[in-house]
């Protein structure tokens, strides 16, 4: 096996076997999309299986088992794959595998004695959760950038510890990802849009999202910030990826959809297209928000707004990998996802069974402010980095409270949380609300404020 880890790989590589030598069977291990991950699984996998141990790589898409595949192969890491449309070897001592395709073959493949879990947030699903009991003695590693599921919970039901790498911050300032300029131009009002299972109702936000003035203002913008620089598109659904895409044309750019029912040669095609340059723009619907590594993207464009954490952090990971003759990455966000979340490479403590909360004392990230001349989004400043605007600065801070994330004073904040829980209408809306602000209790509250109201109405 060829192979030559960076130092923070090797340190994070070096707790996780401390862990699994003082007797831990499952450890997460946390770090920012483009850190290497799967090179961290190509590590631990051909030491174990150089060892005479059986081991497994799950993935849950074919880019990815595609993606892992020729990272395998480029260290030598001899291998097998289990997934529909590839030959089994189930002789190799290394099996990248479909968790579509393993549940159904589970009884025809050796037992293994590791399973490293990609993307392993996903983990609470039906079918991620059938193979992880069906393995309950063996060794498991679960690698993720953001260790937390879509309603916010963590993964302390299937990981015993989590070890941590660097942050995307250190990545950026030591060169391992890209610097960004981050511009937020127009913040949706998201009035009457319901929350459901940890993240807004997807038709609901698609009807919001959908339409020509909002789409006009991302043209516009993408000409003005980043014009004929590779952008991916996060759409919040088919119809609404391909009028983006409609758009884009009208305005003379080369401009392609995908999404997961998009034939594979034409997915392969479109991105060998977009990545030599040919295609300007590809917007896509639930296919690139994890684990798509194409260092090409140059801009990343917000249209689909959201509540998870984890999936804001997906999303902009994408366009933070390096290139050559990348000197930074672009975010445009038109979703307001940066005022919910924080700043991609703000520090954020992960736990197992809580969602994020931004660091406190030195290492808290800053406040965010914004320009009021190109809406530049980030760190206080004087003279905006981005046009050079001057002005007077404004105290505009993205405060804490209780887990939420909002760029408000605090009047304004104030009046910002009485219109939110006045529009959770029912009591299922009232606990997600209160989940969402990280309340210790969401159901007790959620039940108190239901109560209190109908007794007003009575």
């Amino acid at each position: 096996m060829s192979f030559q880890l960076r130092e923070y790989q090797s340190d994070l590589i070096g707790k996780a076997r401390a862990q699994i030598r003082a007797g831990e069977q499952s450890v997460l291990m946390v770090a920012p999309t483009g850190a290497g991950k799967t090179a961290l699984a190509a590590y631990m996998l051909g030491t174990a299986s150089s060892r005479g141990n059986r081991c497994w790589f799950m993935v849950h898409r074919r880019e990815l088992i595609t993606q892992s595949s020729r990272t395998f192969d480029k260290v030598g890491i001899s291998h097998g794959i289990v997934s529909a449309g590839f030959t089994p070897d189930r002789r190799a001592g290394v099996q990248i595998a479909s968790v579509q395709t393993l549940t159904r073959r589970m009884e025809g493949i050796p037992p293994p004695d590791m399973i490293v879990w990609d993307e392993c947030h996903h983990i609470a699903s039906a079918s991620w959760a059938a193979i992880f009991s069906a393995y309950p003695d063996v060794i498991h590693v679960g690698l993720t950038a953001t260790p937390c599921r879509l309603d916010g919970r963590g993964l302390g039901d299937w990981f015993n510890v989590m070890v941590e790498g660097p942050t995307t911050k250190w990545l950026i300032e030591n060169g391992f990802l890209s610097p960004y300029k981050l511009f937020a131009p127009s913040i949706p009002d998201m009035t009457g849009v319901h929350t459901r299972g940890g993240d807004y109702v997807s038709k609901e936000t698609a009807a919001l999202m959908n339409r020509r003035a909002i789409t006009g203002d991302a043209i516009q913008h993408y000409r003005k910030l980043c014009d004929h620089k590779r952008a991916i598109v996060f759409a919040t659904s088919i119809e609404h990826s391909k009028n983006v895409v409609a758009q884009f044309q009208e305005n003379g750019y080369a401009a392609a959809h995908l999404d997961g029912s998009t034939d594979r040669r034409v997915r392969d095609q479109t991105l060998r297209d977009f990545e030599a340059g040919r295609i300007k723009v590809v917007s896509n619907v639930d296919l690139f928000g994890e684990g798509f590594d194409l260092p090409a993207i140059e801009a990343v464009i917000l249209l689909r707004p959201t509540q998870s954490t984890g999936l804001y952090l997906q999303m902009v990971g994408r366009g933070l990998r390096t290139s050559d003759g990348k000197d930074h990455a672009v975010i445009l966000d038109h979703a307001g996802n940066v005022f919910r979340h924080g700043l991609p490479d703000e520090v954020r403590e992960w736990d197992l069974n809580a969602k994020p909360k931004t660091k406190k004392g030195r290492e808290a990230a800053p406040p965010v402010q914004q320009c009021d001349e190109c809406f530049y989004s980030g760190e206080p400043f004087s003279i905006c980095p981005a046009c050079g605007h001057e002005k007077e600065v404004q105290t505009r801070t993205v405060q804490q409270v209780e887990g939420t994330l909002v760029e408000l004073d605090k009047e304004k904040l104030a009046q910002m949380r009485k219109k939110e829980q006045r529009d959770a209408k029912s009591l299922e809306d009232l606990i997600e609300l209160g989940r969402s602000r990280g309340y210790k209790f969401p159901e007790a509250w959620a039940k108190k404020i239901y109560g209190f109201r109908r007794h007003r109405a009575a």
